[in-house]
């Protein structure tokens, strides 16, 4: 068990978001491969978290720093949860296209909504 911030939580979406940002983008290939290593703006990691349907929205107000709480104790199980989701995310149609709503977590019949879905640790 480790206490962590979101801030920690961020630096680990970033590394994943900067993985297909140019993809997102939507760069031609010839100038992903001359710039491999593109970084992802504040208010893109801030879309991604914000359209992420794989967070509950108190995980959304803790990331982007809304809620009272600083800091949480998670498990490396939960942190592996989350790694994960956060990879899947950054790597779907959906998000590489544009192709979502900000509210889809919140959605009933939305094909993310499982138990995959991930909540604070408490």
């Amino acid at each position: 068990m480790i206490a962590v911030t979101g801030e920690y939580l961020i630096n680990i979406i970033e590394r994943r978001v900067n993985q297909t940002i140019g993809l997102r983008r939507n760069l031609p290939t010839a100038e992903l491969l001359i710039k491999p290593l593109l970084y992802a703006t504040n208010e893109e990691i801030a879309d991604f978290i914000l359209s992420i349907p794989f967070f509950d929205e108190r995980l959304k107000n803790f990331i982007l720093g809304f809620l009272t709480e600083q800091t949480i104790i998670i498990s490396q199980s939960w942190e592996i949860a989350f790694i994960v989701r956060s990879q899947r995310w950054a790597e779907s149609d959906e998000w590489l296209h544009n192709d979502f709503r900000l509210s889809m977590s919140t959605l009933d019949n939305h094909p993310y909504n499982n138990p995959d879905f991930l909540t604070l640790p408490y």
